[in-house]
């Protein structure tokens, strides 16, 4: 009784399961230091997949599928290194100029404030200024604005200072980024292939699945950049019609608050008005907070929906928790990714609700 289960294909699985667990913990420590640039890598190749296929088949007719995504991944790390390393070094440039200029402007800060307080104190009764505990000088917002201002002036030189001293690591990225483009460019195909055949899913939930995963990430990312985009440019428009200083720095900062949910443009719209503000320049405060919150958020609230929910099918909660717990696991990435693999796993939930069923009501 005891040879047979031995010979039962049963036992004979275990030392195969037990290898194969072993080989897949080493292959999840290996690739885990590179996870980040493979997976811009896999966002790369997906968008520039359609260059690739074209300059295959129309200039290469069919062959050379080698010199296809030689040319497409080199257009792609031109696309990321020019525009990418003038920004970051003008981006350095203006930080540290800002910094220069809060420095220089924070007697004039603390001035303003100091007479607006004293204007309010001015006007308020006697009884609700002892019974509230008001005192009548504003050294505590000298004080809190002093702070204020060294805090965002070590952030952006700290901010500075990263863009130009991980140089090295950057190369690393981009080196690793640039050889994953290539083999996904070239062999994605047989990746997407592998993964249909090994899925035990029944055949339209596996072209279901892909189907999804596509639309999902083109609503993702192109929804996404390109509203986040648009916003930056208006940002930076009212930002520079005003004769705020940084420009380029203001943009970089609203692009990326622009795709964080319920954060927004505003975040750095706001603050550049209340500055104006205590600068004496009530007009262009005026100005610009108007045109954050009429002109620059209200365009997030007509294309980001338009991109990503009709694009994907996806409810907008499922986006915003996507979003927000993505950045908090994967930083700028999860942006794209957090959405994505919450999406996936609502449908692979949904394959085994609807596989289940199927199997209750045989």
């Amino acid at each position: 009784m005891t040879e047979s289960a031995d010979k039962s294909p049963q036992g004979g699985y275990l030392p195969f399961l037990l290898v194969f667990a072993l080989l897949a913990l080493l292959c999840i420590s290996i690739i885990t230091p590179v996870v980040r640039p493979l997976m811009w890598a896999i966002i790369f190749s997906f968008f520039s997949y359609p260059l690739n296929e074209f300059l295959c088949e129309k200039l290469f007719k069919g062959k050379h599928r080698n010199w296809s995504s030689l040319i497409t991944t080199a257009c792609v790390v031109l696309l990321l290194c020019v525009p990418m390393g003038f920004i970051g070094i003008s981006l350095a440039r203006e930080g540290l100029r800002f910094i220069a200029s809060l420095s220089d402007n924070l007697d004039s800060i603390q001035q303003a404030l100091t007479h607006a307080w004293s204007n309010l104190v001015g006007k308020l009764p006697d009884y609700a200024i002892q019974y509230l505990g008001i005192k009548g000088d504003a050294q505590f917002l000298q004080d809190m604005i002093r702070r204020a201002v060294n805090y965002v002036a070590s952030s952006l030189g700290d901010f500075s200072r990263s863009l130009l001293g991980n140089v090295f690591r950057m190369i690393y990225q981009l080196f690793v980024i640039s050889v994953a483009t290539f083999y996904l460019l070239r062999d994605g195909h047989v990746v997407i292939e592998y993964l249909d055949d090994i899925l035990p899913l029944p055949k339209e939930e596996r072209v279901a699945l892909f189907d999804g995963a596509t639309r999902m990430m083109k609503a993702v990312v192109i929804g996404t950049t390109v509203t986040a985009g648009i916003q930056a440019c208006l940002g930076v428009a009212g930002w520079m019609f005003v004769g705020l200083p940084a420009p380029m720095l203001a943009g970089a900062f609203l692009f990326i608050c622009a795709m964080i949910p319920f954060v927004g443009t505003p975040f750095v719209l706001i603050p550049g008005a209340f500055y104006l503000f205590l600068m004496g320049n009530l007009k262009e405060s005026l100005i610009l907070l108007s045109w954050a919150i009429l002109v620059v958020s209200t365009i997030d609230n007509l294309i980001r929906p338009m991109f990503i929910s009709e694009g994907s099918r996806v409810h907008f909660l499922l986006v915003f928790l996507g979003v927000v717990g993505g950045i908090n696991v994967w930083g700028f990435l999860g942006i794209f990714l957090g959405p994505m693999v919450l999406s996936l796993f609502i449908f692979f939930l949904d394959c085994y609700r609807r596989i289940w069923r199927a199997k209750r009501e045989y």
